[in-house]
């Protein structure tokens, strides 16, 4: 016993005196000096600046497209409604296409053979940001790294970050990194919106899920903020993300709502549920909790799959591998899909979404894959992560079951916001391919909003405190005067 103590004591040792090479490491001066808003050779977000050798991808612009004059509470006008595209991907061609296609497309052609379908229009990189989100980008990477508690317990959190946001990790070397990467890319500091969180099932027939969205990012505020400086959003080195969901229909549903945040050494969502029925505010663990289904849901997906790759809690269930950049037809400027006018019933089809409002491009990609823990309890054995390398938002993604087989691909519809300068989703999905059922995250804001009399999102871009809504919602006191049938 004596001896196996000594074993694992000096294993322990070993493994504490590796951690500083192993553990991520800030940007060295030769790689921060390959970052800039103008004149390097990658952008600020750590893309390559230039288009590619074909010239189907274009240089990078730093300054964000001009908005089309007008009010844009219910709708946003499409910048590209002129564009035609440049060809179609059908099930009949896919093949011709097949390297840069992502594995959830191609098995979408298979399952859908007579409906599923790509139209790929010119590339547009509109993902740009003012200048205060690029400047707090280069800040922040000449100083963050992944915790050494990584390597000692695979733990996810952060050290030596600064306040005031940016992408932590805009040169990613491990795939740990670019999941960091993804999950603060810039959203704005506070959006409040309705959202439709519709729910299909294998006979195509659909539930609408309306759900008032209040979601603030405070990694991306000021050090002096007023969010900041409160007790439940200063803990854990600082809270990263909050969210909340209040239903809205259908009525069984009413008025269940949540809220809680994640946090920089603290990474599993601390949230609190109200219950209409019960009248009470509880600690509800469940949500954001690595493989638990989805609030909302009904069971078909997990939290694995937000923002389309999520680590799913404080320590890590799978191995993540280094990430690799790849060119591929993605969805892209997506503005179809923010026409107010544009109905449920043409949006959501009894397979999956209307192809015909879904715009493709070709972009690089960062690709990321997560390999079960040995040991480990999890729906998905591995899972895949695709992020757009402009803006490290989430473009697609894939979760296999424990057999190895493809199960769930799930794409996400973004769209440069112009006015707030920020590239958010406007609508998802995430599909079946044993049970055919699918589902979308709480998107279609501008048709969400418009039903319910909400009008469009209400983004704030700002790193001031611009509060367009009590954040109390995130807080288990703040719930309790929301909660309502």
């Amino acid at each position: 016993m004596k001896l196996l103590n000594i074993k694992k004591a000096t294993a322990v040792l070993l493994s504490s005196l590796l951690i500083p090479t192993l553990a991520s490491a800030a940007l060295t001066d030769d790689e921060l000096a390959r970052l800039g808003i103008e004149g390097t050779e990658l952008t600020p977000m750590g893309a390559i600046r230039a288009g590619n050798a074909e010239g189907t991808i274009p240089a990078w612009e730093s300054t964000p497209i001009k908005g089309v004059p007008g009010d844009h509470a219910d709708s946003l006008p499409d910048p590209f409604a002129d564009d035609k595209p440049l060809f179609t991907i059908t099930a009949a061609n896919y093949q011709e296409y097949a390297e840069k296609l992502t594995a959830g497309q191609i098995a979408m052609f298979k399952q859908f053979p007579e409906t599923f379908k790509m139209n790929v229009y010119q590339t547009r990189r509109t993902g740009a940001s003012d200048p205060w989100v690029y400047e707090a980008t280069l800040a922040q990477a000449k100083k963050v790294r992944v915790c050494d508690a990584l390597e000692a317990e695979g733990r996810v959190c952060m050290e030596d970050h600064i306040p005031g946001g940016g992408i932590p990790f805009p040169i990613p070397k491990t795939g740990v990194e670019a999941a960091w990467s993804n999950f603060v890319s810039y959203r704005g500091t506070t959006m409040d919106k309705m959202g439709n969180g519709a729910l299909v099932d294998s006979n195509g027939d659909r539930t609408d899920v309306i759900i008032r969205i209040r979601q603030a990012w405070p990694w991306w505020l000021k050090e002096d903020s007023k969010i900041r400086a409160k007790k439940w959003f200063a803990r854990d080195e600082g809270s990263l993300f909050c969210d909340s969901w209040q239903v809205e229909k259908p009525p069984r549903s009413s008025g269940l709502v949540f809220g809680g945040c994640n946090y920089v050494d603290k990474f599993d969502f601390q949230a609190y549920l109200y219950v209409p029925g019960q009248r009470r505010v509880r600690k509800a663990p469940e949500i954001g909790f690595h493989d638990s289904p989805s609030f909302g849901s009904d069971g078909q997906r997990t939290v694995t799959s937000r923002f389309m790759y999520y680590f799913g809690g404080s320590f890590l269930r799978h191995d993540i591998g280094k990430p690799v950049k790849k060119e591929l037809f993605v969805p892209y400027n997506n503005y179809k899909l923010t026409n107010a006018d544009t109905s449920f019933d043409e949006i959501f089809g009894e397979e999956h979404v209307n192809q015909d409002l879904i715009r493709y491009e070709l972009h690089r990609v960062w690709v990321i894959e997560g390999t079960l823990k040995k040991g480990m309890r999890h729906l998905y054995k591995r899972h895949t992560g695709y992020f757009d390398e402009d803006t490290w938002a989430g473009l697609a993604y894939e979760a296999y079951n424990s057999k190895g087989q493809l199960w769930r691909v799930g794409e996400q519809y973004n769209a440069f916001i112009y006015g707030p300068n920020v590239t958010v989703p406007v609508g998802d999905i995430q599909l079946d391919l044993i049970n055919g059922r699918y589902t979308t995250f709480p998107y279609s804001p501008y048709q969400a909003g418009k039903e319910m009399g909400f009008g469009g999102p209400k983004i704030d871009s700002s790193p001031e405190d611009v509060e367009k809504f009590n954040v109390g919602i995130f807080t288990p006191q703040g719930l309790r005067k929301y909660g309502k049938r």
